[in-house]
């Protein structure tokens, strides 16, 4: 069956979503009653939907939970189960006939017989609950305690039944067997809630979910003879509310932390409250029997005599607290102790023995040590025959051992009196094998101790060796790996002096190089072939300035000299600019795309270095789609202006992706002529924009192609 469910229900369920869903629940069908029309057409079958749902819920979850519970407990939630299953096939009877075939339920049906047969059920679940103390004289109590409550109980129903049904017809008393088997059952779980303090949750759900079957079963059992009872009233609260604690109950005490001990307070207030309950009762029955005797003028002899009875009842359960406290005092004292401890007579003859002393010899129960002989249980050096006849007069102190498994002793006994002239004699044995090998680990250790310290004192001298032969060879390294630094040092520095004057000074006769060939350009009448030639000439110098340009900047960023004044710029007329010169440079110009708002506003740049920026983000873009559109966009938000470019091409290739910004790097090494480069725009681009406090981000769009992306703030 718990496959079953577990396959119908897959889902986790916990209690606190259980317990939110039975309120939903109450609270809608308690707002259906209170609203609903007083004729409406769905009330039957609604009121015994809302009593059968809870029950069949119940059910359903203790047997889903059924493996979750504590091994002692589960046959008594099996049996509660079984339980709410038959108190559920009732209910679902009663729901056929009066929720489907719109007719009254006989005074006594096929739902009386299910619902009859869920109280031996409930029954059989509380029997089998595990109780908490183990011991006879305990349970005893504990059975008369529940004879006198539940005696108490039937007594007072049967007097008031009697008194107030001489003309009640035989079936009219049908509907009454259910509160009072509901008030039986309450007060077995009432004395099981005192006694047992371990499983105090789950008896208490179990309680309210009974009282509040008790109190629709009371109004029940009084509608009915009436003709007065109908699905869907108010009285039916007391059936849903208890179906839906059970389910509750069942949920929390599979989902929920276990059960703990209770403190010393609630145990001894419980156990108070459980010593004067009986004596309560039977004076209540004493009350009740002569205050109807004096009301009617005659007594009732089966209440005379069944308050006399319990009253005996009540004195034997008396006599048997008394002596149960007292044997509970001395065997708890004597149980508890975590030596082995035994009482013998004259002869050795063990007559009593505690827990620990059953532990020691590895047998299962007391009986089995009950019989034996010191002599035959210790192995002491002879253990002198006149042992046990100087521990009559005084208290001897001896080392054994138990004969099975050599384990020593320290066997300690003493005289007591019995009965005032009978002597016997209680011992107590204290395991000396812990001591017995911490001393032996202790000598071994002291020995051990002295060769390590021996050990350490040789090791101690050859480390100081080492450490100083180790420490004038890492002061030699040392500074000759300063040495080296310096060296390394100077020779950078050398190699940014040298580059920066090679690139000043090939500036000059570049620029002087441009201008001629500018002047050649202007010239006229001259021939096809020496103009291409004269503008490849300006291309390629134009070229060779730009790297100068470039390794001029590389040069003040590495050197941290990259100073830069930021002014207000449009970027519409500072792209304009740039396209202008494209015009002349690239043959592809035309594919750039500017889209900006009109209402962009001024950015803080330094425009050379925009001009920087952008020619090396739209060379890259035009040398490696030169067959696509480049889009240059912006937009506004906050105080910050983002700029993009973005192409359709080819796009970077994920293994080139790491080494996008860094010096020399190309998507082709090779010197190809359709794609020319030094792999500096990116590292430049990068660093110049971080100067200026922004950074330049790569994405690969999913249409294809790449896109490059910084922030601008905002002018003010």
């Amino acid at each position: 069956m718990q496959i079953f469910l577990r396959r119908l229900f897959p889902w986790k369920i916990q209690w606190k979503g259980v317990v939110l869903e039975a309120v939903l629940f109450q609270a809608a069908y308690f707002v259906w009653v209170i609203f609903r029309p007083s004729q409406s057409p769905g009330r039957l079958f609604i009121g015994s939907i809302a009593v059968l749902v809870p029950g069949v819920t119940a059910a359903i979850f203790v047997f889903q939970f059924l493996e979750q519970y504590p091994p002692a407990s589960r046959r008594a939630w099996r049996f509660l189960g079984y339980g709410l299953i038959c108190w559920s096939l009732g209910n679902l009877v009663r729901a056929y006939f009066e929720g489907v075939r719109g007719a009254v339920v006989p005074a006594f049906s096929l739902a009386d017989v299910f619902s009859y047969l869920a109280y031996p059920l409930f029954f059989l679940a509380l029997v089998f609950y595990p109780f908490e103390n183990r011991y006879a004289p305990s349970r005893f109590r504990f059975i008369l305690d529940v004879t006198i409550s539940t005696g108490v109980v039937a007594t007072l129903v049967w007097l008031m039944l009697d008194r107030s049904g001489s003309g009640m017809k035989p079936l009219d008393l049908v509907p009454l067997v259910y509160p009072i088997a509901d008030l039986i059952l309450l007060m077995i779980l009432v004395n099981m809630l005192l006694a047992n303090r371990q499983a105090r949750q789950t008896l208490f759900l179990w309680s309210c979910a009974l009282f509040s079957f008790l109190v629709s079963d009371y109004i029940y059992s009084l509608l009915v003879p009436l003709n007065g009872y109908q699905a869907g009233g108010a009285e039916s609260f007391g059936w849903t509310v208890g179906g839906l604690i059970f389910a509750c109950g069942a949920v929390f005490m599979a989902t929920s932390i276990r059960q703990s001990q209770p403190d010393s307070v609630t145990f001894d207030l419980g156990t108070r409250v459980q010593n004067i309950l009986p004596l309560i009762l039977v004076i209540v029955l004493f009350w009740f029997v002569f205050a109807d005797w004096r009301l009617s003028g005659y007594p009732s002899w089966f209440g005379v005599w069944a308050s006399v009875v319990l009253a005996l009842t009540l004195v034997v359960r008396m006599g048997v607290r008394a002596g149960e406290f007292e044997l509970y005092k001395y065997w708890q004292l004597f149980s508890s102790m975590a030596e082995p401890i035994f009482i013998c007579d004259g002869g050795g003859k063990i007559l009593l023995g505690n827990p620990a002393l059953i532990r020691a010899l590895g047998l299962q129960k007391a009986n089995h040590v009950v019989g034996q002989y010191l002599s035959a249980i210790f192995d002491g050096q002879g253990f002198p025959a006149d042992l046990l006849k100087r521990a009559a007069r005084e208290e001897c102190t001896i080392e054994v051992k138990l004969r099975w498994q050599h384990t020593p002793y320290m066997l300690s006994i003493s005289p007591i009196l019995y009965d005032g002239r009978k002597i016997l004699l209680a011992g107590a044995a204290h395991d000396l094998s812990e001591q017995k090998l911490q001393q032996a680990a202790i000598q071994k250790g002291f020995t051990e101790l002295q060769r390590l310290h021996q050990q350490l004192e040789n090791l101690n001298a050859q480390l100081e060796q080492k450490v100083e032969e180790r420490t004038q060879s890492i002061r030699t390294a040392n500074l000759k790996l300063e040495e080296q630094n310096k060296l390394l040092q100077e020779l950078d520095q050398l190699k940014s002096d040298f580059v920066s004057m090679v690139s000043h000074e090939l500036r000059t006769p570049l620029t002087s190089l441009t201008g001629g060939l500018e002047l050649l350009l202007l010239e006229k009448n001259r021939s096809v072939p020496d103009y291409s030639t004269i503008k490849l000439m300006k291309t390629e110098v134009g070229r060779l300035t730009r790297f100068v340009e470039n390794i001029l900047n590389l040069s003040a960023t590495q050197a941290g000299q990259l100073q830069l004044d930021l002014v207000p710029l449009s970027l519409d007329d500072l792209l304009k600019k740039i396209l202008l010169n494209f015009d002349g440079i690239s043959p592809h110009a035309s594919q750039i795309q500017v889209c900006l708002p009109a209402d962009l506003p001024l950015v803080l740049a330094n425009e050379d270095v925009m001009n920087s920026i952008f020619y090396h983000l739209l060379d890259n873009a035009i040398k490696y789609a030169p067959a696509s559109p480049v889009v240059i966009e912006a937009s506004c938000k906050g105080n910050r202006v983002r700029v993009q470019i973005q192409d359709r091409g080819p796009g970077i290739p994920e293994a080139k992706r790491a080494l996008l910004f860094q010096r020399f790097q190309r998507l082709d090494v090779k010197d190809s002529q359709f794609v020319y480069g030094f792999g500096l725009g990116l590292y430049l681009s990068r660093h110049m924009l971080r100067a200026m406090q922004s950074d330049l981000v790569f994405e690969a769009p999913q249409e294809g192609g790449a896109r490059f992306y910084f922030h601008l703030k905002v002018a003010k």
